[in-house]
C-alpha cells in the first residue's frame, strides 16, 4: 500500500525524501532537477491512472530495472526504467535516460509523490 503524499511546497534545503512503506532515505531536496521548466509533473499512464511526481538528479537506496523502454515516455527523447525501493520493494517511480548524446541531462529520476514523505534532516 502507498502512504499518501507528504511533500510540501516549501521544501527548505535539507528535506529527506523516505520511502513511504519502509521509511528508507530515497533522494533529498539537493537533488531537485527542473524538466521542462519545473520539478513538478502530472501525467495519465496508458492504463489511465494519474502518476503526480518531482523530478530528481539522483536517488539512493533504489533498485532500477535493467529493460529500458522508450515507447510512452512523457519526456521526449528519454527511454524510462522503473525504479523501485531497494529494501521493501516498493514502486517509486521510474529513472529517465536520454537515448541521444545530446539530450540533456543524461540521466534524472521521477519520484511518484504519494511514493515518499518529506522530512527534514537532522544535524548534528
Amino acid at each position: 500500500m502507498i502512504g499518501y503524499v507528504k511533500i510540501r511546497k516549501e521544501d527548505q534545503p535539507g528535506t529527506i525524501y523516505r520511502c513511504a512503506v519502509c521509511g528508507a532515505a530515497i533522494t533529498h531536496s539537493n537533488a531537485i532537477i527542473k524538466i521542462y521548466g519545473t520539478d513538478e509533473h502530472s501525467f495519465v499512464n496508458p492504463s489511465g491512472i494519474r502518476c503526480d511526481f518531482r523530478t530528481f538528479q539522483f536517488c539512493e537506496n533504489v533498485l532500477i530495472h535493467n529493460e529500458l523502454f522508450l515507447e510512452h515516455s512523457w519526456f521526449g527523447g528519454y527511454g524510462w526504467r522503473f525504479l523501485n525501493c531497494a529494501v521493501c520493494l516498493q514502486h517509486l517511480g521510474w529513472k529517465y535516460d536520454a537515448v541521444h548524446k545530446k539530450t540533456g541531462p543524461a540521466s534524472f529520476y521521477g519520484v511518484l509523490v504519494q511514493a515518499v514523505e518529506a522530512s527534514q534532516a537532522e544535524h548534528p
